[in-house]
């Protein structure tokens, strides 16, 4: 499966804040002109000195006043930025205004750990669709046929059914399927997704409704190791100690 934040195995990482402030000061120039077929066209982006893996992006600007981003590595993989609207003609800041950029450190940081984020919650949903379609949850990556890796530069992922966990007391009890993606380096948090059937899910276990539930974890602290099992309340599955549900922050 191609993810369009990846490039040969490596993420394709912008600084964001000045790709983004750069494309909308471009489009809101060209806006400005007296023709809207003006603010269509391609501008280059360059990164103002923050380290990057180039020196510059392309964005591409609709006469709708749609930005779509190119991948430097690769051209034929794009992300939408956004959508700029005409407000008035005023192109410069508000005097006293600080620009400030998302420290790059910390860019690099939330888009490893974004890639997490987005491989165990797309496990989590393919194991739910897993169970409408078979009454049984996959014990594998390779079975839920993704194309997601067991493993990438920076994190391990796996998924695994845990029988010891009732969440309900039901004959052929498939138990609960918990995915995890493991960080492999310092200063990444770890992910962990938990499908499960409890009473509230659908009293048709057989049906095609969606028949069971799912959460989606986050270590609290930059963790490169497994987690606990977590724990059942009688009601619904909660993380394992050191995790908090992504659900419920806020």
């Amino acid at each position: 499966m191609s993810n369009p934040l990846q490039t040969n195995g490596k993420f394709w990482i912008y600084c964001g804040s000045t790709l983004i402030l750069g494309a909308i000061v471009f489009t809101l120039l060209n806006l400005g002109k007296s023709s809207q077929s003006q603010s269509a066209g391609n501008g280059k982006v360059e990164n103002s000195g923050v380290p990057s893996r180039s020196t510059e992006s392309t964005t591409v600007n609709s006469s709708d006043g749609k930005i779509t981003e190119l991948n430097p590595q690769n051209e034929k993989e794009t992300i939408e930025v956004g959508k700029i609207t005409k407000v008035s003609d005023i192109a410069t800041l508000p005097e006293g205004a600080k620009v400030q950029s998302i420290p790059f450190d910390i860019q690099e940081t939330r888009a490893r750990q974004g890639e997490a984020k987005t491989y165990v919650g797309s496990m989590n949903r393919s194991q739910q669709m897993y169970y409408v379609m078979k009454t049984r949850y996959a014990s594998s990556i390779e079975e839920l046929a993704l194309g997601i890796p067991s493993e990438t530069e920076n994190y391990r992922y796996k998924t695994q059914i845990i029988d010891s966990i009732k969440t309900l007391d039901t004959k052929n009890y498939p138990g609960i399927a918990i995915q995890t993606g493991i960080a492999k380096k310092e200063g990444l948090k770890s992910f962990l997704g938990i499908v499960y059937l409890s009473r509230y899910s659908s009293n048709d276990l057989t049906s095609m409704r969606d028949p069971s539930l799912a959460i989606l974890c986050t270590s609290n602290e930059p963790i490169a190791k497994e987690s606990g099992l977590p724990k059942f309340n009688g009601k619904e599955m909660q993380c394992p100690d050191g995790y908090k549900n992504l659900a419920k922050l806020p």
